[in-house]
């Protein structure tokens, strides 16, 4: 039999995905090898008994021991076994294929966000869409009108493309940036403002703005509901928090509490900054409900993705301030480890069924 170029086409299309999964997949578990083996150089041998339930669960649950890498990790960092918890493969290879879908991609668009959640809670200030300059109502601008809306009120902006994330594809620019002439012109993304935290983060770590991760997901009614929470903060000589060298500490999604523990960015513990010493114990987010309140009414008025992650600022005024949204790859690994399982009860362990039909 002959087949058809379309039919080659699509037989390609799937052998080229089924590869792509299979090195996402080994990716994943060398990262969970390597975070296991960093979280044991500081608190000894995980208990064998939990490595056991953890690779029991992957397999009758989950439908594959693949995933147990990650849920050794959550074990290791929490001390014992809960049922429920989601890997962090799991969650990107089956979960959010399925139920986010091409909506998600959308939400890597940063020139398109405020198209999409019409907020002042976003620092937007500008866009760059195929070359051209927009202000913020999208309504096209001279390059001089561009540098004197960008640099009114302070001496830098930040300029993020789109599908950029982690820290990824952001620059810091100031007004002798600009004109670009003769320089190769900006792809599309857009400049935000600086972020002047408030106090309280200030005194944690002050050369960069501290983001609060919030979390939300939509429920089984299509209602949506915030799941997890934790704050992220940099080291004294980063201009902007990195994941290769920021502190995570969970957060009490009733109360904005910190977590007594800290993870260094290797997922080593500590109980303080390892710059300013400050100590996390005692301590609570200000205007944390408020912040947490916003990310869910945003969220349930885009339901098209399930899950969604957002990286918020509490400014100087106390306003909430929305610096990324995400909702593909958005990161789970940390809050299961450290207060999972998040996501019990919204039926993601199954999914792994569908996906095999």
């Amino acid at each position: 039999m002959v087949m058809s170029a379309e039919s080659l086409r699509n037989v390609g299309a799937a052998a080229a995905a089924q590869v792509y999964s299979e090195l996402r997949q080994l990716r994943s578990n060398y990262q969970a090898h390597s975070v296991l083996r960093s979280i044991e150089s500081q608190q000894g041998p995980t208990d064998r008994k939990l490595i056991r339930l953890a690779n029991e669960y992957s397999r009758e649950v989950l439908g594959s021991v693949k995933y147990a890498p990650w849920m050794h990790v959550y074990a290791a960092i929490s001390g014992g076994f809960k049922e429920g918890w989601i890997p962090d493969n799991y969650y990107g290879l089956v979960v959010e294929p399925l139920k986010s879908g091409e909506a998600a991609k959308v939400v890597n668009l940063k020139s398109f966000t405020n198209r999409i959640l019409h907020t002042e809670a976003l620092p937007d200030l500008a866009y760059v869409i195929d070359g051209v300059y927009y202000d913020r109502d999208f309504k096209p601008i001279r390059e001089t009108d561009l540098i004197e809306l960008l640099f009114e009120h302070d001496g830098r902006v930040f300029f993020k493309s789109d599908n950029s994330f982690q820290g990824r594809g952001v620059v810091i620019m100031t007004r002798e940036d600009f004109p670009r002439v003769g320089h190769d012109r900006l792809v599309d993304g857009v400049f935000q403002a600086p972020i002047k935290q408030h106090e309280f983060f200030a005194a944690i770590s002050t050369g960069s703005t501290a983001t609060v991760r919030i979390t939300t997901a939509r429920e089984l009614d299509g209602t949506v509901a915030v799941k997890a929470a934790y704050l992220r903060v940099g080291r004294e000589v980063d201009e902007i928090v990195r994941c290769r060298s920021h502190v995570r500490v969970a957060v009490d999604t009733r109360t904005g509490t910190l977590n007594d523990i800290a993870y260094l960015h290797n997922w080593r513990r500590t109980d303080k900054h390892p710059d300013t010493l400050f100590h996390f114990a005692g301590h609570a987010i200000p205007h944390f409900s408020v912040a947490a309140e916003l990310c869910r009414s945003l969220h349930a008025s885009c339901p098209h993705m399930l899950c969604v992650g957002w990286d918020v600022c509490i400014d100087q005024d106390s306003q909430t301030k929305i610096m990324e949204w995400n909702a593909r790859y958005n990161d789970i690994k940390f809050s299961e480890a450290t207060m999972g399982p998040c996501f019990r009860g919204l039926g993601w362990e199954n999914l792994w069924k569908r996906a095999a039909a």
